[in-house]
Formats: structure tokens, C-alpha cells, sequence
């Protein structure tokens, strides 16, 4: 890796723990039973980073931010664990589709599909072993409280890449290759 992907790994991976660090990462929280689903600019920086750089460069940006949050994060380590599986399938759906050629819609949507799908398998797993009370809260019936649970986690996972993530990411990527356009 050259010492310009390494820079520019720290510098990204220093803006999401900031973005964690000033609380912007708890500010929009979907509304109760669902809090623990945050729309979260801490995510940003893996996704400038692979359009900036690669992907290995948004890899690296993303395991320093989940070493981070290991010592500063919520819920540890399930909460890290959770941001850091979401960010890495986001990032590998990014990959798989701009590897097949399509048109970056495509690539997009592909992307929040398969974090939806990822996270739904990570999520069936982490509920189903450790909050039982909370399928429970949503309906007597096991079954229909976590198939409601993984359809509104899968929806929030969609949303957070197509309408969130990705539009913010690419705006300000699209920002800074103006700026290096600019001659002095």
C-alpha cells in the first residue's frame, strides 16, 4: 500500500472517530423499539475513502474506526461489531457491483441489498441469542416480532446507504475533485 493510501487511510478513519466522538453518530436515531438503528456520518469516511482511493484503503479506514469503537463505542463489542459488519458488506457490495461494470446506480443499490442481506443474518443471530425480550416487546408471537424486526432493520439498511451514506459521500468527493482541479 503507498504511503498516499496509508495517509489518507488515517485522515479518514481520524474523521469517523471525530464524527463519533462529537455524538454526530447518535444524533439521528430511529424512534423506540428501534434506537439502537442510528443513521450515522461516522460511516461517511469508509465510503469517501473507497471512491477517493479503493478498496482496501476503505477496508483499512473501516477496521481502525471498529478498533476505535472498541474502546469508545456503545454496546461493546456487539455495537462495533454491528457498525463494523454494516460498513464492510456496504463496502464489499460497492466492490462486487463497480467489479461487474455496472452503472453506479446499480452499484448502489446492490450495495444496500447486500448490507440488508448481510445484516440480516448478522442480525437474526445477535437477536435471537441475546434479546429474546425484545422480539417479545414487539409481538407475543416470536416469529412475527422478529420477522417485523428484520424487515425494519433491513429497510433502515437500504435507506441508510441509498439516501444517506452514499449521496453525502459522493457529494463531498465530488467537492474535493473539484478543488484539486483548481489551478494555483
Amino acid at each position: 500500500m503507498r504511503s498516499k493510501d496509508i495517509a489518507g487511510a488515517a485522515v479518514l478513519a481520524a474523521l469517523a472517530s471525530l464524527l463519533t466522538l462529537s455524538g454526530a453518530s447518535t444524533l439521528l436515531r430511529m424512534p423506540p423499539p428501534f434506537s439502537y438503528l442510528v443513521f450515522d456520518p461516522s460511516e461517511i469516511p469508509s465510503l469517501i475513502a473507497y471512491f477517493s482511493f479503493n478498496f482496501r484503503v476503505s477496508v483499512l479506514v473501516a477496521v481502525i474506526h471498529f478498533i476505535f469503537l472498541l474502546f469508545r463505542g456503545e454496546f461493546i463489542p456487539i455495537g462495533p461489531f454491528m457498525k463494523f459488519s454494516a460498513v464492510i458488506s456496504m463496502l464489499i457490495g460497492f466492490h462486487v457491483a463497480f467489479k461487474m461494470k455496472r452503472k453506479e446506480i446499480f452499484c448502489v443499490m446492490f450495495s444496500s441489498l447486500f448490507r440488508a442481506l448481510v445484516m440480516t443474518v448478522v442480525n437474526i443471530i445477535v437477536l435471537i441469542t441475546l434479546f429474546r425480550d425484545l422480539i417479545l416487546s414487539i409481538s407475543s408471537n416470536y416469529t412475527v416480532g422478529l420477522l417485523f424486526i428484520l424487515l425494519v432493520t433491513a429497510i433502515y439498511n437500504i435507506t441508510h446507504v441509498v439516501l444517506f451514506n452514499y449521496p453525502i459521500a459522493r457529494a463531498i468527493v465530488y467537492q474535493i475533485e473539484k478543488i484539486k482541479k483548481l489551478k494555483y
